[in-house]
């Protein structure tokens, strides 16, 4: 090992060896240094629709890397992945969105009384996060997560008519070599990997509603 991996070993906190069980909450400030609004907004309104299970849904576990193995985390990332998509289509649609809790496969009355553009599912498929110290050489670490959701929009029957899978990459916070609170940087860069999949996903939406529209229009 070089002499600067055995310096920044000794510099990560304890429980990075003897194990740490972590807890993270949802923080609308690390959602709001996120946010960047389009400057040209879409049309019209948006209805999320989630379950009650999903939006409760709190994920515990390890990282995927060999630093910090030993420690776990427990983060709310049902409430995070709400929050973040509701912040996502706000801030590309000039109507904003609204939000629903429906069980899985009951009707959706509100999509065909045409309040909205689009009845939108967001959910989770998978979450996943790391202290990527081989990055920097042993020197340092940097906070990563990784989110994958799938995005449809339904109509009033539940049936999709767009569906697709974001995958955000590793999306990856400021490099420390030491930190007292690490379990917060990962808390950060995982309000921002949802809310970068979800902006991609409202774009896309914006897209398809606009060309809908232009199709409606034309006829």
């Amino acid at each position: 090992m070089t002499n600067k991996a055995l310096l920044a070993a000794a510099l990560l906190p304890l429980c990075f060896i003897g194990g740490c069980a972590y807890t993270a909450n949802y923080n609308p400030s690390y959602l709001a240094s996120a946010r960047r609004p389009v400057t040209e907004p879409f049309e019209g309104k948006i209805l999320l629709v989630t379950s009650g299970q999903d939006d409760k849904y709190v994920y515990t576990g390890n990282p995927t890397s060999f630093t910090g193995a030993a420690t776990s985390l427990t983060i709310p990332v049902g409430q995070i992945l709400k929050e973040s998509a509701v912040a996502a289509f706000v801030d590309a649609f000039k109507g904003g969105a609204d939000t629903k809790n429906l069980e899985i496969g009951a009707v959706v009355t509100d999509a065909s009384d045409g309040k909205y553009v689009a009845v939108v599912t967001p959910k989770l498929v998978s979450y996943s996060y790391e202290y990527n110290q081989a990055k920097n050489l042993g020197f340092a670490i940097t906070p990563t997560a990784v989110v994958v959701a799938d995005v449809r929009i339904i109509d009033h029957e539940g049936k999709a008519n767009f569906q697709k899978q974001y995958e955000s990459g590793p999306v990856e916070g400021p490099a420390y070599m030491i930190n007292m609170s690490p379990h917060e940087e990962i808390n950060k860069v995982t309000h921002k990997a949802f809310y970068e999949i979800f902006s991609k996903a409202a774009s896309d939406i914006g897209r398809e509603t606009a060309a809908e529209k232009s199709d409606t229009g034309s006829r």
